[in-house]
């Protein structure tokens, strides 16, 4: 009789708790913000507090374009940052791998597919925004990749490298040394405007 008491007690008290528990959606793990990558084999981390990724579409490519302007901490804009850019023909699919030198076509004209743009602790500026190509007296082995590991409504993850080129001077203009990023990854949150 006592086992038969505490047994109902038990299950009248489970019952009555799972009544009681809040319905909605399953709390969600707490997603780190990140951007994260290597400099000439240099680790470079920007944990940041709300540095989104944009989605948008543009009519006038017609292109579907990914951006994200990463400051890191204490940045000004003028030293420590990262701008992203990605542009395609379709919406943007996990698992794909997005290649700067494959051509996309803006109204017409050809455009390399990812501009990258990095300035170090110092302020100087390196990118890779063109075509390969020979140009006398001008290097020009631009290179970049970039993945997309994860895309939900609100967060985006990926993968990215590239060969930027620079420093930039107002004097000489573009420079001739090379910078490899490599290890790229990224976790941020999304704002998708792509209607």
């Amino acid at each position: 009789m006592k086992t038969k008491f505490i047994f109902f007690f038990s299950f009248g008290l489970l019952l009555l708790l799972s009544y009681c528990t809040p319905k909605g959606e399953e709390p969600q793990p707490q997603v780190e913000t990140f951007v994260r990558f290597k400099v000439n084999g240099v680790q470079k981390q920007f944990e940041l507090q709300n540095a989104p990724m944009g989605f948008s579409f543009d009519p006038n490519g017609p292109v579907y374009v990914a951006t994200a302007v990463i400051l890191a901490p204490g940045s000004d804009g003028t030293k420590n940052f990262l701008n992203m850019a990605l542009r395609n023909e379709s919406p943007f699919q996990t698992d794909l791998i997005y290649q700067m030198q494959d051509p996309i076509s803006y109204q017409g004209a050809e455009m390399v597919r990812i501009q990258l743009t990095y300035a170090d602790e110092n302020g100087q500026l390196f990118n890779a925004v063109l075509f390969q190509q020979t140009i006398p007296g001008m290097k020009v082995t631009d290179d970049a990749r970039w993945k997309f590991t994860r895309i939900t409504d609100a967060w985006v993850e990926g993968e990215f490298e590239g060969v930027l080129l620079g420093p930039f001077s107002q004097l000489t203009g573009r420079g001739d040394t090379e910078m490899q990023i490599t290890e790229g990854r990224f976790s941020l949150p999304l704002i998708n405007s792509i209607p």
